[in-house]
């Protein structure tokens, strides 16, 4: 699975691989910006933040400035410029306006892919929206389900304090939930979960179920 969105600035693309997602970003001229591939044992936590970077601008006056500066060329220059200087004038306000529109779309509104370790800044299109949940949503259980595959078996005749510290780091990342975790502790170590209880003032462990 993969997403990819072009800009005319930048283009990016995320594609899940058998051991990692590898992002991919090229600026304009198709130079690479960002080629790395991230195990998915380094992603987690992931989540999709949406960011909203427009330049405080009060519109109002600033439509009145554009107002009163046409009101000014017309009465101090409109005996002066010719038809084409004033196609210019009002191409390059058109051009100005492009300009805006398009920071609007690309730049000023942003969605960004957190991972644990690295971020991706997007542009934050309505079009792409719902493919880009999809896939951090794709992405997030593919990862759960290869660390799952990868890391949750444990072995009981083995060493055990990594495999505790393993299951520990799978319930930290939501991989295992606390049931989960809890039997496998349970079948590695062979005690119920828990801090022991005390009698007649003695603190014991837990007791064994096998």
């Amino acid at each position: 699975m993969k997403f990819q969105q072009k800009q005319l600035t930048r283009s990016t693309q995320l594609v899940l691989r058998e051991n990692g997602l590898f992002v991919s970003q090229r600026d304009g001229r198709g130079r690479i910006d960002i080629a790395v591939e991230i195990p998915y044992e380094e992603l987690l936590p992931i989540e999709v933040e949406y960011r909203n970077t427009t330049p405080q601008i009060q519109w109002r006056w600033a439509i009145v400035g554009i107002f009163w500066l046409l009101k000014l060329l017309h009465v101090n220059l409109g005996a002066s410029l010719s038809n084409e200087e004033w196609s210019w004038v009002f191409g390059g306000m058109a051009a100005l306006g492009g300009f805006v529109f398009y920071a609007h779309r690309n730049w000023w509104h942003q969605a960004i892919v957190h991972t644990a370790h690295l971020k991706v800044v997007l542009a934050d299109h309505p079009a792409d929206r719902g493919q880009l949940r999809a896939f951090v949503e794709h992405l997030e259980k593919h990862t759960k389900t290869y660390l799952r595959r990868e890391y949750a078996p444990i072995n009981p005749l083995g060493l055990i304090e990594p495999q505790l510290r393993r299951l520990a780091w799978l319930h930290e990342l939501a991989v295992l939930d606390m049931p989960e975790a809890q039997a496998l502790v349970t079948r590695l170590t062979g005690r119920l979960p828990g801090r022991g209880f005390k009698s007649m003032g003695q603190k014991l462990e837990p007791p064994y179920v096998n």
